[in-house]
């Protein structure tokens, strides 16, 4: 069996329930994997909003 990558509302997903959980560590290391992910500016920012902090990269 093939593994695949997990897909960008995944991540996303994930990262809420650790946020909810109280893992702010791990919920923001999905939210950055998420932002990696294709999507619009406007999801991108959403992340960054949704989950500030980390060590997002800043273009």
């Amino acid at each position: 069996m093939t593994a695949r990558e997990p897909t960008r509302e995944e991540l996303l997903t994930a990262a809420r329930d650790e946020a909810a959980a109280g893992n702010p560590g791990l919920a923001s290391l999905l939210a950055e994997e998420a932002e990696l992910r294709p999507n619009t500016p406007a999801e991108a920012a959403r992340v960054v909003h949704d989950f500030p902090g980390g060590q997002r990269r800043r273009h």
